[in-house]
């Protein structure tokens, strides 16, 4: 659970009825003279003055304190999920959504100063979001195991046991595979820690869809997918991911077991930072029979609903012929893709499938939306990185030869019928995985992909004899950076150089071989040229 301060009581200016403040009719928009207010240094409280404006009768909330701000933001943000929890309740179809109130609140701006200003304001204030430091209180901790590794259940049980030694008010929840392992041991490690029998229990992919809510921090041992594996059974609200290197890659676990004791004890008593990674949410749809439909109206069915972190992979499956698929942002066609499938991907995927098909990388705070194709038919058909704010639909036309399959995160396939499509949004429910060191994604795609790794340019010193050697390094001691092997040469091969022209001048406390590369260049082309104010002589007829 993490610590927040009481919320700041709130003034309305005016005596209309009174609404909660995650009602959709509230939006956060900021004055023109706002956003000067907000500090660029991180380690200043910014006094941010925001308002929050009821967009059907121009009620006003001001707010003057930025944690108070973020807290109300938050809850005008869960009016989205509600509205996306209804929709999967009545199964409403596709035609039938219509854009929020609030959506069109930028409307209000009335320049483009204070546009700009608001912009740049939105942009320091997720900038301050991302660099705060949270406090967690763990009552219950919830431990993943990657599966079939009979080794990692002994390390488990190492991090059982200095749990609740160390901390003996916290419940800690394991698989309940290992209910009932001799390898695990739950009554030899009870009498080990001398902790109480009801500080250690079991979850199921059961009591984490019906009580999500009840886990303050989740622990994976294991790699990338133990880590999609959690993002998969916690598809509304996930707590903090603090993931151990226990596999072969390692995108996403940051954090080496051997340091266990110490990154736990850091983050389970003092405040640490937290990456809010991008999730997509993507329902499927399916075409009625053309009986059903009133009219020209078309009309859809709404099959299901997955929050994914990686990547949707859209593929022809085991269809000998191309995927046909329309790719629609915001209603507007982008184009038609025939290929062997589509990847439509989140920051955190660029480094999975979708760079091994040719995509970018991308930064995961970074808020985006990869698109990268799968050998397409037509070599123009390039990865594009689209804003994560835009709706995508990928729908299989009446006129594709075949069908289509769909893959969540590389799970749960579905076949696509001519007509079905899936809709594609930024999910509201971000993936909370806890940091290490702000240089986590460099470091890893290093470490993992070799990222602009290479052998250094190299002397040729190593060849010479025992003898040249110590000349090269004593004359390297010697001369000055800039200096060159050239004028050397020069200097050795003809003793006779002329001196230096009044374009280059000499130096006289030096020798020749602190001339440049470019010194030694004008010496040698000095003797061609013509000097100034002579004329050339001219050839006197016989």
């Amino acid at each position: 659970m993490v610590k927040r301060k009481q919320r700041a009581p709130v003034t309305r200016a005016s005596t209309t009825e009174k609404r909660p403040l995650n009602h959709p009719d509230w939006v956060l928009v900021a004055s023109e003279d706002t956003m000067g207010h907000i500090s660029d240094d991180d380690s200043k409280a910014s006094s941010v003055n925001l308002a929050l404006i009821d967009d059907s009768e121009q009620d006003i909330v001001s707010v003057t304190d930025e944690p108070k701000l973020v807290e109300m933001a938050a809850e005008v943000g869960a009016a989205a999920a509600d509205t996306i929890a209804a929709a999967k309740d009545s199964q409403r179809s596709e035609d039938s959504l219509k854009p929020l109130p609030h959506q069109d609140c930028m409307r209000k701006v009335k320049s483009y100063a204070q546009l700009s200003s608001t912009a740049h304001g939105v942009r320091m204030l997720c900038k301050n979001i991302s660099n705060t430091r949270v406090s967690i209180q763990v009552e219950s901790l919830m431990i993943v195991t990657k599966k079939h590794d009979r080794s990692l259940i002994y390390l488990t049980r190492e991090m059982v046991e200095w749990l609740l030694v160390n901390f003996p008010s916290t419940d800690v929840y394991v698989n309940e595979s290992l209910k009932g392992s001799k390898r695990f041991n739950e009554k030899e490690l009870i009498k080990d820690s001398k902790c109480a029998k009801s500080s250690i229990k079991y979850w199921t992919p059961e009591l984490v869809s019906e009580r999500g809510d009840l886990f303050d921090m989740i622990i994976t041992l294991g790699g990338d997918g133990t880590v999609l594996y959690v993002s998969s059974i916690f598809q509304q609200d996930v707590p903090p991911v603090m993931s151990f290197a226990l596999g072969s890659l390692g995108f996403l676990t940051v954090f080496k077991y051997e340091n266990f004791r110490e990154d736990l004890s850091k983050a389970l008593q003092s405040k640490i930072r937290t990456n809010m990674r991008m999730r997509l949410c993507c329902k499927v749809y399916r075409r009625l029979p053309c009986s059903s439909s009133k009219g020209n109206k078309k009309k859809y069915e709404y099959v299901e609903t997955h929050h994914i972190l990686n990547e949707l992979t859209i593929d022809r499956g085991p269809s000998p012929f191309l995927s046909m698929l329309e790719l629609y942002g915001d209603h507007s066609l982008l184009t038609v893709a025939q290929a062997d499938g589509l990847i439509i991907a989140t920051p955190t995927g660029s480094t999975a499938y979708s760079l091994s098909a040719g995509g970018s990388l991308v930064y995961p705070s970074v808020n985006a939306i990869c698109v990268t194709p799968v050998c397409p038919h037509t070599l123009s058909f390039r990865p594009i990185i689209l804003p994560d704010s835009m709706r995508l639909r990928i729908k299989v036309p009446k006129r594709s030869r075949g069908t289509a399959w769909a893959a969540f995160d590389g799970k749960s396939r579905v076949e696509l019928q001519k007509g079905d499509y899936i809709s594609v949004t930024a999910s509201p429910y971000s993936f909370p995985t806890l940091e290490h060191s702000p240089t986590d994604f460099i470091d890893s795609i290093r470490r993992t992909l070799n990222w602009n790794s290479r052998e250094p340019q190299k002397s040729y010193a190593h060849m010479l004899s025992q003898k040249n050697q110590l000349r090269y390094e004593s004359d390297a001691c010697h001369k000055t950076p800039t200096s060159s092997d050239s004028a050397d040469d020069k200097s050795a091969s003809d003793p006779e150089e002329p001196a230096p022209t009044e374009q280059q001048p000499a130096d006289s406390g030096s020798d020749s071989s602190s001339n440049t590369g470019r010194d030694s260049l004008v010496l040698r082309r000095a003797p061609n040229r013509r000097r100034k104010g002579r004329r050339p002589a001219c050839r006197r007829p016989d």
